[in-house]
């Protein structure tokens, strides 16, 4: 089965729609940095998601990365992010809540 979103399709045509030519021409080094500091910083998290949607479909994965960039936002690193918002769908013992879906 092929994978419906491809990611580099979609990023295609966000620069077609959001950067006029002259912008991809002579960007602004400032906003080129952010640009790329942002998309670094996404970038595991989309992996991870893209990941996930293929196994336990696109509401999950997608309710899975928006929590780890969230935890990021919150100044943790991807790992402790990642490894939090995991714990979350783990079983959980008899003594603990139930899981959060």
């Amino acid at each position: 089965m092929s994978n419906p979103f491809n990611p580099n399709q979609h990023m295609d045509f966000y620069n077609q729609q959001q950067h006029p030519r002259n912008y991809q021409q002579q960007p602004n080094m400032g906003q080129h940095s952010m640009e790329q500091q942002v998309l670094s910083a996404v970038n595991p998290i989309i992996n991870h998601g893209m990941r996930e949607a293929q196994h336990l479909g696109y509401p999950h994965a997608l309710r899975e990365a928006v929590a780890i960039a969230y935890l990021m936002g919150q100044g943790q690193d991807f790992q402790s992010a990642w490894q939090m918002v995991e714990s979350w769908w783990r079983p959980q013992t008899p003594t603990q809540p139930g899981t959060f879906y």
